[in-house]
């Protein structure tokens, strides 16, 4: 293998490791802050506005982003209290389905609506003596409530009621609701309550939004679907959010690592290119552990466990990633590089002493110590370390992939 292959294959080699130290730190960090559920409440804060409606969507047993106790889609809260519950201690969920928000928001938004339309119909309906005349009215009254559809078909079935005094209360129930309908400027086809419940949104985006959705779609299936793609579209953005910040975070973590442990890019190559043994072994040992595929294994978990919300078993992760850590470490370590800080006195030796130049020691650095060299060394200090860092934020499965490709000349 020539020479230059071995150096960069040597190089790679660090990377990976010190790749994988970075992605193990980051989901550590990421478990303890809950970086990813707080992005996607943020996400969320953004397309719900409505703190009442965000308060309760939070608050759903299907939803629970926040500690707190569910709150009935009916149920009358302040504005304060919306605030203080949806902002409140951030729950384990990272990951919300499409169709599992859209069906709790809309259940939220209609619930106080269906109540306000049909609450008087299905009171007087359940007041009915038990038998196939009330549970077949209630049917269509849940028909109406759910899809929206059946309002022709109730009031026609009234004519066949029975008993004189629920017929005549239920008609005008019907007619009354008939009236608002029409005074609102609705359609009785379509889902008159929660075209209602949209109405009363105060925030005058998401209310919109929805209006906008449900006007273009011909039935509530349609419109659920145009719900999903419209949450689905958000949800694209707060991944890309979110692995922003990752990026951002990788890029300082792995600059701690790199200044902690002074791994130059640049002093390890020149190293391994002065030292064939040394670049040798490292390259062999390189081939055989990636080939191997025991790493990158690792780094694959690593990506894994990155990705996992809070859980019960939070300590017992952040014990295993800190042995994991210290692993990696010591990996890099038995490499035997030119890495790490010392600080020595080298005023003694004479001119043109290697000693001087030894970018490794700290005493180098300050210009009175070194007058002559420390500008220069610093500058290919910044470079190498930089190098480094910049790398090391790419992540361990991209430089595999750029290992293999080296080792397969």
């Amino acid at each position: 293998m020539a020479a230059i292959i071995q150096v960069a294959v040597g190089i790679v080699f660090v990377f990976i490791l010190l790749s994988i130290v970075v992605t193990e730190v980051n989901s550590l960090i990421a478990r303890a802050t809950k970086m990813r559920a707080k992005t996607l409440r943020s996400t969320i804060n953004a397309v719900i506005e409505d703190p009442i409606i965000r308060a309760k969507v939070y608050t759903h047993p299907l939803i629970q982003l926040v500690k707190a106790d569910p709150i009935a889609p009916s149920q009358r809260i302040s504005r304060a209290e919306a605030e203080d519950i949806a902002g409140g201690a951030i729950g384990t969920v990272d990951f919300i389905e499409p169709r599992t928000f859209v069906d709790v928001v809309l259940n939220t938004i209609k619930a106080e609506s269906d109540q306000q339309l049909f609450g008087a119909l299905i009171n007087v309906i359940d007041g009915m003596p038990a038998g196939r005349e009330r549970r077949g009215l209630r049917v269509m009254v849940n028909r109406i409530v759910t899809t929206g559809h059946g309002m022709n078909e109730l009031s026609d079935s009234l004519r066949y009621v029975q008993d004189r005094h629920y017929r005549s209360a239920l008609s005008d129930i019907v007619n009354q609701i008939d009236e608002e309908v029409s005074l609102l400027g609705l359609e009785p086809t379509r889902n008159v309550s929660l075209m209602v419940g949209i109405r009363q949104i105060e925030s005058p985006n998401l209310r919109n939004t929805l209006s906008a959705v449900m006007a273009s779609a011909d039935n509530m299936e349609e419109a659920r679907g145009k719900l999903e793609t419209w949450y689905g579209n958000s949800m694209q953005r707060a991944t890309r959010s979110y692995a922003g910040k990752m990026k951002n975070l990788s890029v300082l973590v792995a600059l701690c690592f790199a200044l902690a442990l002074n791994i130059d890019t640049l002093h390890i190559a020149r190293a391994l290119w002065e030292d064939p043994a040394r670049r040798e072994q490292i390259s062999s040992e390189a081939r055989y552990t990636v080939q191997g595929g025991g790493l990158q294994t690792d780094a694959q978990d690593e990506e894994y466990r990155a990705n996992l919300a809070d859980d019960e078993n939070s300590l017992e992760d952040a014990i295993g990633t800190g042995a994991a850590v210290a692993h990696q470490l010591q990996d890099i370590q038995d490499l035997s590089l030119p890495i790490g800080w010392t600080f020595q006195n080298v005023n003694d030796l004479p001119p043109g002493h290697a000693a001087l130049s030894d970018p490794n020691n700290l005493w180098n650095f300050f210009p009175d110590n070194n007058p002559a060299g420390w500008l220069g060394l610093l500058a290919a200090k910044f470079i190498g370390i930089a190098a480094t860092v910049i790398a090391a934020a790419q992540g361990a499965p991209f430089w595999f992939g750029i290992v293999n490709k080296i080792l397969r000349r």
